[in-house]
């Protein structure tokens, strides 16, 4: 049965403990988390940091355990030009390992091919020594930035390693779904929004930070990317929705939203 979750971007700076009470509340079964938020913060959250805190690491775990809601996904794992990986991720990984985490996504900010797929295998090695399941997710904006070399990174690290498919970056990285179809046992996750054909933003990375859609309001193929992915269970809702956010409509309308549209894509996806 598909699990359904809610991923970081969507709450701009909400607590983790506040979104596992939040995926609880809209019948979810899991939520992916970062160690920090990013500074986009317009319902003015207090700032929190998992790394640095130990009291919220304690009342994350307790959250957790009363909720029955799994923490599935560690992200906001990036590779960057001149960091070693094995430096700066280490702290993520096992942070993440400490709170139970089954998966660590990464992506790539180094222009470098040879050095991104050298610092993921890296990355990659850390992660199953923690026993958690590495992935990586490719991005138009990114050395990655493509389904093949998606599957290329990932077959050149080996073992454990998977793909996380991220549905605007697959419709607008020209990766097609015949391609998908190929390679569909590589993929472990699903991160779920929508976008329309042409780009909201002139800048790509303040569409996809910023301003998604909800499942079913825009033109990516979402369906037949479910259909394709039938064997991935875990479906995360990564749809940041700024405007609302904007319009003071809280998270829990725009996620409730956001379930409510995932729901119905699945249903015509199964």
């Amino acid at each position: 049965m598909r699990k359904l979750g809610l991923e970081f971007l969507g709450v701009f700076g909400l607590s983790p403990v506040d979104l596992v009470h939040l995926a609880a509340d809209l019948d979810c079964q899991f939520i992916g988390t970062v160690p920090a938020p990013l500074p986009f913060n317009p319902e003015g959250y207090a700032p929190w940091n998992l790394l640095e805190d130990a009291a919220l690491r304690r009342e994350l775990k307790a959250a957790l355990a009363d909720t029955g809601i799994e923490l599935l996904l560690g992200d906001g794992n990036a590779f960057l030009p001149g960091v070693d990986a094995r430096e700066s991720l280490a702290p993520h990984l096992d942070l993440y390992h400490d709170l139970g985490v089954r998966r660590a996504n990464s992506i790539s900010f180094d222009p470098s091919l040879e050095r991104t797929h050298d610092q993921f295998a890296i990355f990659a090695e850390m992660a199953v020594e923690r026993d958690m399941l590495p992935t990586i997710e490719f991005c138009p904006i990114s050395v990655i930035d493509t389904l093949e070399a998606g599957v290329n990174i990932v077959r050149h690290a080996g073992g454990a390693a998977r793909l996380l498919i991220d549905a605007m970056h697959f419709f607008r990285s020209g990766s097609s779904l015949e391609q998908l179809t190929e390679v569909a046992d590589l993929v472990s996750h699903i991160q779920l929004s929508d976008v329309p054909r042409a780009p909201a933003c002139e800048d790509y990375l303040e569409e996809a930070m910023y301003e998604r859609r909800i499942p079913g309001d825009g033109e990516a193929p979402l369906v037949q990317i479910l259909s394709i992915l039938s064997h991935v269970e875990a479906i995360g809702m990564e749809v940041p929705l700024r405007a609302l956010a904007e319009q003071g409509v809280g998270p829990h309308e725009r996620m409730a939203r956001c379930v409510a549209g995932a729901r119905r894509t699945i249903a015509a996806a199964d």
